[in-house]
This record gives structure tokens, C-alpha cells and sequence, in this order.
């Protein structure tokens, strides 16, 4: 009998007789290995102890995050057991935790953090146990948490740590902490349900001001989605601190569900932390210039993204340490100083294609815009990105792709003779090009994740040096892939094509294009790079780095 057995199917009695299937076990012998193989999984599955949790939105119940394995101890608020291994939920709203068995329990039982009330004394929303690392007694100062189990309390609002005995020791109104003049008190926020088909959604409706000294509240935006991870854990953690309603996941909201908060309490001004990458950050500055809001929100970073290059020049950081500590955030934008970022606005007019006219475009740029070869690359990277392959996200991976694009293009060099596919002028006056690959178009000192192109040349040809809000673009040329590396390592140094406040380039083919990290192939036409106005951004004095 062959490999592929026939399958006869008789009547018989009133049964049906499969005949074999696989041979030489025949069907029973392939069913029961198949049954053994479905229960040897379950067996394993419950014996490993699965702590996959459904998370519920706080709307509902409590905001449940999955508990991470690290070195602290977790206690089930309910029960008040130790969670074995790590298997568990915690809300990041205020900080209940709860094991599998005992989640439905602790939704009907155990209050979360409100978002609205009708009352201006707010109490101290105590939580037992699970308390920080390093906590102590806000009455005796003595360090808390010094017995094993559910011991010790924090206030979810201010962070106030007391001990069980303690507790009857302190004021019962909460006064929300250090960073009280960056949190939405409960009072001030008024918001409504819109009941939908499948799911409700809570709407904030008003905000009023709480008449605090230097009160600036802060809205933080994130995708969950983006930064490996990392913009889950950000919202995650702001949550603790912030009032619930004060933290927008772009995944669920767009840009002006955030920016609503400065429509509501104009002409109050609003601090925006976006943490993202380039794309997300321009993003909301673009949005906010849509939206025409006056004042604009203060911008601060926190650095998700691969290249960041806005954030190194405003002192944010290159990149998010995997610990992130929220106070530290915190006081940064305390602490930040006021400072003001150039908005340039690229107008795109692409010219008639097979008798139609295609539409044009506006971009709005805050870092640097480009077209050739880095355009190319960071095309690929996005295509890449998009598809249903790209399963692993994360910083060093996506480097890595950026360097094989980068390598690929010294092999086919798409960009080649650039310089005859374009005619480029500064301020109306024509610059002659030599044997390029990429023109860019700089506004801030950093490109390509840290590279200060403007400086890596001798300044002997009379330009002035570079500043974000001068209402003056820089142009640099780059010979090829290869010459693009070697920018990046600091071993060679780019074409300076001058200084402008109007940048036109007249494209005669077709040529890969981006601005501020967000690329596509630009037909012929003819592109304008103009000054907008300027927007409050915030700089990070404390900055280490």
C-alpha cells in the first residue's frame, strides 16, 4: 500500500467503516496518538500555571496589567497569599493585585482610582501592601514593608506611604504629592459615556481649573503598540501618578482626542509628554497646528523611537532606559526650560501623470526632510516594517535593517545621479549640484540618530551656525550609501550646499522622499520647503547625557 492509502468507506450494519489512513498504525492508531497529544498540551498548560488574564479597561472594573517577574514580592490584595511565580494582575491605576482565582472578586470589592467626583475633599485613596521598593512611613519615617505579606499602605494620589498602625496618624485629605500641579484632581473633570454597538466609551466633556499655584497639567500620549513594548509600560506607569484620564494611548485615540485637553482649558496652558519615536512627535506638533490651539502645548519627550533625533537635541535622551522612573520624568518637566522650535511646511505639487493631475500635498517638518538615498532606505525599513513579516520589533532589529538597506543601496545604488534628477534652489537662487545621492534639508542639529552634519564642516565659507528656531534651513549633499556610513561613524564629512529660508527643488524623475522619518517615492514635481511659525518646546536641564 502506498504512502497516500485509499479511503473506502463502506455500509455496514448501519456503521460506517473508515478503512486505513495512515498505514501501517490504520486510523485508530493516528486518532489516539492525536487525542494523547491535545491533553498532553492541556496537562501542560495547566500544570505551568497560565496567567493570561482577559484585562478589563477601567471604565469596567480595575485596569489589570499582567505582573512582571522581578525580584519584589507580590501579594494578592484579596486573599492576601504570595504570588507564586509571578502569576497574577495588578491594576495601574491603583495598584491592587489580584491572582487568577481572585479577579472577579477584587473588581466587585476593591475600589479603583476615580476619574470624576463631585467632591473638592479629596480622602486618601489607601491600597494595601505591595508597596516600592525602599518606602517609608510618611508619620514615622521609618521604613515600611519590613514583614513579609499584605502589610502597609499607599495612597494611589500623592504616593504617601504609611504604616498599618500609622494610619489613623495622618490627614485623611489627600493633597496629591509633590507632582500635585501636574494631576487633574477628580473634581475638575467632567466626562460622559456614548454607549456604542459592541463597547462604551468614556468621553471627557470639561476640565476647569483647580486654582492651584503653578498648576500645568500634564497629558501623556503613547501607542501601546510601538516600541517593543515600551509604550505599554509608559502608560502603564503614568497611570500611578496622573489621573487615569490624563493618559492617551494613540492605539485607541487619535492625536486630538489628546489635544482636546487644550481646547477645554484654554487659554491654561497644557504640557504634552509624547513618548515615540520622530514620527509620533511630529505627529502631535502637526496636529496642534491643525487644530490652530492657542496657547499650543509645552512638548517634552520620551524616546521610543530608533533615530530620536529630536529628543537628543532637546535633551531627552537618546533612547528610554528599560527602568523607567517616573519621578525622574516628573521633575524633568519641573524643572525643563521654555524654549522655541521652528515649523517648516513642505508643500508637494506632483506633476500631471498619464493626462491626470495628482494631488497635492502638504507635510509639516520639525527635524529634517530629505530625498535619495537615506530617503530609500528608511522606505525599505517601512515597507518591511508593514508587512505581515515583521513579527519582532525592536530597537537593535530595526538598526540592524537600517543597516542592511543601507548596505543593499552600495550594491544598487538606486539613487545614482541624483543631481540630474532634480534642479534645487536656495531662496530662489540655483545651486549647482556635483555626483550626489541625497540632498537634505536640516532644521535641527541631529540626523540619522545622533549625527550633527552642519558641524562635521569647517565653517569657512561664511555661514552662520546652526539653530532650531532661526527661521534658517541648512543643505548638505551626501555622495552615496557608502559616504552615509561613514557620516555615521564620524569618518568623513558631507557637502555643504549652503544656508536658506526657502528651499525649491524642481523634480524631473522619480525619487524616494521623506520627512521626519516618514518616506515615500515622490513623482516629478516641484517641491517648496517654507517657514510656518514656531512652537513651544520644553528643554531638559537635568540631562546627563
Amino acid at each position: 500500500m502506498g504512502v497516500f492509502s485509499k479511503i473506502y468507506v463502506e455500509r455496514k450494519n448501519n456503521m460506517w467503516i473508515i478503512g486505513d489512513l495512515f498505514p501501517p498504525y490504520g486510523f485508530p492508531g493516528f486518532f489516539s496518538a492525536f487525542v494523547l497529544c491535545i491533553l498532553s498540551f492541556y496537562i501542560f498548560k495547566k500544570l505551568s500555571g497560565d496567567g493570561n488574564i482577559t484585562v478589563r479597561g477601567a471604565v469596567k472594573g480595575h485596569s489589570w496589567t499582567t505582573v512582571q517577574i522581578t525580584a519584589k514580592t507580590w501579594y494578592c490584595s484579596v486573599c492576601e497569599s504570595l504570588l507564586l511565580n509571578g502569576i497574577g494582575v495588578y491594576c495601574d491605576c491603583c495598584g491592587v493585585c489580584a491572582d487568577p482565582d481572585c479577579v472577579k472578586k477584587a473588581n466587585f470589592a476593591l475600589r479603583c482610582k476615580i476619574i470624576t467626583s463631585s467632591d473638592q475633599n479629596q480622602l486618601h485613596h489607601w491600597v494595601k501592601g505591595n508597596l516600592p521598593f525602599g518606602a517609608s512611613c510618611k508619620h514615622c519615617l521609618e521604613e515600611c514593608s519590613r514583614e513579609p505579606g499584605l502589610v502597609d499602605y499607599r495612597c494611589c494620589w500623592c504616593q504617601m506611604t504609611v504604616h498599618t498602625e500609622c494610619l489613623l496618624k495622618v490627614e485623611k485629605v489627600c493633597d496629591f504629592g509633590p507632582f500635585r500641579r501636574m494631576i487633574v484632581p477628580p473634581w475638575c473633570v467632567q466626562t460622559a459615556k456614548r454607549k456604542g454597538a459592541l463597547n462604551k466609551h468614556l468621553l471627557l466633556r470639561g476640565v476647569r481649573d483647580p486654582c492651584w499655584e503653578k498648576w500645568t497639567p500634564l497629558v501623556v500620549v503613547a501607542n501601546k503598540k510601538s516600541g517593543n513594548g515600551d509604550g505599554a509600560l509608559v502608560l502603564s506607569e503614568f497611570r500611578k501618578y496622573l489621573n487615569p484620564v490624563q493618559v492617551i494611548d494613540l492605539s485607541e485615540r487619535k492625536p486630538p482626542a489628546a489635544l482636546q485637553w487644550c481646547v477645554l482649558l484654554s487659554p491654561k496652558t497644557v504640557n504634552i509628554l509624547v513618548a515615540g519615536g520622530d514620527g509620533t512627535v511630529s505627529w502631535m506638533l502637526s496636529t496642534s497646528h491643525k487644530l490652530d490651539l492657542d496657547p499650543e502645548p509645552l512638548l517634552s519627550i520620551i524616546p521610543l523611537g530608533t533615530g530620536n533625533d529630536l529628543s537628543r537635541v532637546l535633551n531627552w535622551g537618546h533612547q528610554n532606559s528599560s527602568e523607567l522612573d517616573v519621578e525622574d520624568v516628573l521633575k524633568n518637566i519641573i524643572d525643563a526650560k521654555l524654549s522655541e522650535l521652528d515649523r517648516w511646511k513642505v508643500e508637494v505639487i506632483s506633476n500631471r501623470h498619464l493626462g491626470l493631475k495628482l494631488p497635492n500635498k502638504t507635510y509639516f517638518m520639525y527635524n529634517y526632510a530629505s530625498i535619495g538615498v537615506d530617503a530609500q532606505v528608511a522606505l525599505n525599513f517601512h515597507k518591511t516594517r508593514d508587512s505581515i513579516f515583521y513579527i519582532y520589533g525592536s530597537r537593535l532589529f530595526n538598526k540592524m535593517l537600517y543597516l542592511t538597506f543601507g548596505t543593499q543601496q552600495v550594491v544598487t545604488a538606486d539613487c545614482k545621479n541624483l543631481e540630474k534628477r532634480l534642479d534645487l534652489y536656495l531662496d530662489g537662487k540655483h545651486i549647482d549640484l556635483p555626483e550626489l545621492e541625497s540632498i537634505v534639508i536640516l532644521n535641527i542639529s541631529s540626523w540619522g540618530a545622533g549625527v550633527n552634519l552642519w558641524s562635521m564642516v569647517s565653517d569657512s565659507s561664511g555661514t552662520t551656525s546652526q539653530s532650531y528656531h532661526d527661521g534658517i534651513l541648512e543643505v548638505v549633499g551626501i555622495y552615496s550609501s557608502f559616504h552615509m556610513a561613514q557620516l555615521q561613524v564620524g569618518i568623513s564629512t558631507p557637502l555643504k550646499l549652503g544656508q536658506a529660508k526657502v528651499v525649491d527643488i524642481h523634480l524631473k524623475q522619480k525619487a524616494p522622499m521623506q520627512v521626519d522619518g516618514e518616506p515615500w517615492e515622490q513623482p516629478p514635481g516641484k517641491l517648496k520647503v517654507s517657514f510656518v511659525n514656531r512652537c513651544p518646546v520644553l528643554i531638559n536641564q537635568n540631562s546627563s547625557e
